[in-house]
């Protein structure tokens, strides 16, 4: 089964990691080179991310990387006020496939809302992917501004980051806990990775990750395996796991091979034809 990752990132300094140091060591990229060669990863979508001193510059350093590794489809980095004017269009030709966004609070959630309102003509013109970290709390105020945007693959990272807990909680905790992900399921253009697993578990290195299960079974249950997109969250993901355990996430096992197929790379192939087909 060809894979295509829909969540990783790559930076010119590394990432900082639990230790400070990249769990993936000096050479972020030729790592990934050498796990895409492993496992048979043909498309990745790079999420560019500059919330911090340490990872400034990197919108610029994927856009360097795009010409010489056609497999790279990355999204440009925007604080939650938006880029400036005429810098959507200057992303776009240096290769961008969308936006990403990290959205923490209802605070900075509506602010992006408000720019996302603006940018309909721009971001629907070119079906920009967004590729958004977003709390529950935040996404509760996206409903308006996305169903704006049903050209554009609209993806929540990380399960809908429902938070950390050491056991399962219920199906109907699952269900109050992502309930404004769950009321997006009604919009066709958003999905959902089923990445950072580790981060709804208490301890994060506690594979496979049992806690997530209810809410991977929730999401499959709303949004079908053609909206469920897996993603590694490289190299993050290896301060707790290894990259192999990424391959497995709770709760997938049970699927059919074409449902596998489609959250394992089908699906992001799906929605980055699209964006090419714009440009």
């Amino acid at each position: 089964m060809d894979l295509a990752d829909a969540h990783l990132h790559l930076f010119a300094n590394g990432y900082p990691g639990r230790y400070g140091r990249s769990p993936a060591g000096a050479e972020e990229l030729a790592a990934y080179q050498d796990i895409r060669r492993v496992h048979g990863i043909d498309r990745a979508l790079v999420v560019g991310y500059e919330g911090g001193e340490h990872f400034a510059g990197n919108n610029d350093y994927l856009a360097s990387l795009v010409g010489s590794h056609p497999w790279i489809a990355p999204v440009a980095y925007v604080s939650p006020d938006g880029p400036a004017d005429g810098q959507l269009a200057r992303w776009w030709a240096a290769g961008f496939v969308g936006v990403s966004a990290y959205l923490a609070d209802t605070e900075q959630a509506d602010r992006f809302a408000a720019w996302l309102t603006t940018a309909v003509p721009q971001l629907t013109a070119a079906r920009a992917l967004l590729s958004l970290n977003a709390t529950p709390a935040a996404t509760a105020r996206l409903g308006t501004a996305l169903a704006g945007l049903d050209a554009c693959p609209v993806l929540f990272s990380h399960l809908g980051l429902p938070g950390s807990r050491p056991t399962p909680p219920t199906p109907q905790q699952a269900a109050e806990t992502l309930a404004p992900l769950l009321d997006l399921a009604r919009l066709p253009q958003v999905g959902v990775k089923v990445s950072g697993l580790y981060a709804v578990s208490e301890p994060a290195h506690a594979w496979p990750h049992s806690a997530a299960r209810p809410f991977v079974d929730l999401l499959l249950e709303r949004f079908g395996s053609r909206r469920l997109y897996w993603g590694s969250d490289f190299p993050p993901s290896l301060d707790h796991v290894s990259f192999s355990q990424t391959l497995e996430p709770v709760g997938l096992a049970q699927l059919s091979r074409t449902e596998q197929a489609d959250i394992f790379g089908a699906n992001l192939r799906r929605a980055l034809d699209g964006v090419q087909a714009a440009r």
